[in-house]
């Protein structure tokens, strides 16, 4: 598949195979420059691990994909319009490699410094998420729009975990995405040395997912991601419909849209179970 490269890293006995994504959205290059500085000097001692360089064409083009979310493109059974497109070919070339794997690991970034570091998984995942340092979590994505790695994971019962490293192309992106490989690797003892422990998360479960019905979608007030609304609140209007989010909604990827059925806002609520 020429839209992905793949590069294999064997132990010198059995362990875990695991699979690390760089680069699924194109111009989230943060998992890209530490795979390159990781992967020439890195030894496995048990197992293999699988780094691929996902959608090396919207990369190419610094784009955060070229005709689809290849993030909402990892389904069994895609829609044939989906299937036909560049992103829904690289996903089922890349779930040949999932299918074979014991854990997913896919590293992404963000377009705002102002976006926090904080993980994508399920509660398979909470002991493996120890390992990583972002604080917060969040369950249950694949309810509210499915076609996500780490949803198609969990469909297998075998652990996937998403991390948003940061900001795009910044320093510190970048060192949570070599700290990230390191800590997990070293969890499942792929590489000599004990991992970073960070306790203490901060959990949320995904609600739902808001899309447009009429359009466009016009954004009212300013919302950052982790915004926790104190009343009911009017986020929005949805051509001139007004559309509202309840106290105690917590707001995700909060976006202005034109074209009707595009993602405007993810909805959260905190779940404490540690």
């Amino acid at each position: 598949m020429e839209n992905i490269r793949v590069i294999i890293k064997k132990g010198k006995s059995a362990g875990k195979n695991i699979v690390i994504l760089a680069g699924v959205h194109g111009n989230e290059v943060c998992g890209v420059k530490a795979f390159n500085e990781i992967i020439p000097n890195i030894e496995i001692e048990k197992g293999e691990v699988t780094f691929i360089y996902a959608n090396l064409k919207a990369q190419k083009q610094n784009k955060r994909f070229v005709e689809e979310n290849l993030n909402r493109c990892f389904l069994d059974n895609q829609p044939e319009e989906m299937a036909n497109t560049l992103e829904g070919k690289t996903a089922k070339a890349i779930m040949l490699y999932l299918q074979k794997a014991d854990i997913l690991l896919d590293l992404h970034s963000a377009n705002s410094s102002s976006n926090l570091k904080f993980l994508i998984c399920e509660s398979d995942c909470l002991e493996l998420a120890q390992t990583l340092s972002p604080q917060k979590i969040i369950m249950g994505i694949d309810n509210a729009e499915k076609g996500g790695t780490d949803g198609y994971m969990f469909n297998m019962k075998k652990p996937g975990i998403c991390v948003e490293c940061g900001a795009h192309e910044t320093k510190e992106s970048i060192e949570v995405a070599k700290e990230s490989i390191y800590s997990l690797l070293r969890k499942i003892q792929a590489i000599k040395g004990e991992p970073k422990i960070y306790p203490d998360k901060n959990l949320y479960r995904a609600k739902y997912m808001y899309k447009t019905k009429n359009g466009p979608f016009k954004i009212v007030g300013k919302y950052k991601n982790f915004d926790k609304v104190k009343e009911k609140t009017l986020i929005g209007t949805d051509g001139k419909e007004e559309i509202y989010i309840e106290k105690g909604d917590v707001v995700m990827f909060p976006n202005e849209r034109e074209e009707i059925g595009k993602e405007c806002f993810l909805i959260l609520r905190a779940k404490n179970i540690y």
